[in-house]
């Protein structure tokens, strides 16, 4: 297998599922193989996710803050709870889909979501890169996550009605137990790390 085509074809079909487009998820791998090869996906994400945990770290440019250090503790706590997040929703919506007749586009909108999260995520990373080189100064920061959250947050309701096929008081719902969930998790790491 040509590994860098399949990656290149996945993307490419997530890509066309985020611009509404039902013809992408004939791009994506939707084999049950496909599936679980979609998690793996995570290897992508995570190092693009890391960005973000070193983009909250104060300037150390302003001699009024101390820069503490990232700590191993910390790097590994947010790893695991980037691979909890990574797993959550699918579980919790692999439970709720049959209830709601989606059980057989379960697989399709798992497999989009997946590799449609290359793409969130370095959308999202693009303010933390600019944040860490200095490019955006602190006071924007808040706006620039706000507006970039709710990009994400607009992609992921596009990718909903687009693999789900539902109307929007049905995919409203699914995108705000998404970001719900992952506000939990990630709060719990804030308290933990």
């Amino acid at each position: 297998m040509n590994w860098l085509a399949y990656f290149r074809d996945n993307l490419a079909g997530a890509w066309q599922v985020l611009l509404g487009r039902p013809e992408g998820l004939n791009r994506l791998d939707t084999s049950l193989e496909g599936f679980w090869r979609s998690f793996a996906v995570v290897v992508v994400v995570a190092p693009i996710a890391f960005l973000t945990l070193i983009g909250e770290e104060p300037p150390s440019a302003d001699p009024n803050v101390v820069v503490v250090p990232l700590t191993a503790a910390r790097v590994f706590l947010y790893g695991v709870t980037v691979l909890i997040d990574w797993f959550a929703f699918p579980l919790v919506f692999a439970l709720l889909a049959p209830s709601f007749g989606l059980g057989t586009r379960f697989v399709p909108f798992v497999v989009a979501r997946n590799w449609a999260s290359i793409i969130i995520s370095a959308i999202v990373a693009i303010v933390h890169i600019l944040r860490i080189f200095g490019l955006l100064p602190i006071v924007v920061l808040p706006y620039a996550l706000l507006l970039v959250l709710a990009i994400a947050l607009r992609l992921s309701y596009v990718l909903v009605r687009t693999t789900l096929s539902v109307s929007i008081t049905m995919a409203l719902p699914i995108v705000v137990l998404d970001f719900l969930l992952s506000l939990v998790i990630w709060s719990v790491f804030d308290r933990l790390g």
